[in-house]
């Protein structure tokens, strides 16, 4: 990967897997970020087949300026149950809430649907 600007802000999007048209509005809000010139981290595109999820969660968020959660049903249900990609995002970045008192880097979206 090629080196990014010192100035360039990189974001994490952590959000549940629902369904095509909600997966396409994850991808156009990050293509949107990209196009303004923010380094995203997205599944979609950075998570290859074979690499191991949990270092990439890790990875990503630790390495991330901001994490960007973008919180639907699904996503609440999944984080308040610890399961699947949501939970475990859920289980990495309660730390960087709780021990740090690290707010200004964890942001949310709740959309309710």
């Amino acid at each position: 990967k090629e080196l990014r600007n010192s100035m360039e802000k990189r974001v994490f999007i952590s959000y549940a897997w629902t369904n095509d048209a909600y997966q396409k509005k994850v991808i156009d809000l990050a293509t949107k970020l990209r196009n303004d010139g923010i380094d995203v981290i997205l599944d979609k595109w950075d998570l290859h087949t074979g690499s191991d999820r949990f270092i990439f969660m890790e990875k990503s968020v630790n390495e991330s300026d901001k994490v960007l959660i973008l919180c639907n049903k699904v996503y609440k249900e999944k984080a308040d149950n610890r399961c699947g990609g949501a939970g475990q995002e859920t289980m990495i970045i309660a730390p960087e809430v709780y021990e740090k008192k690290c707010t200004r880097k964890i942001h949310s979206d709740y959309n309710g649907t």
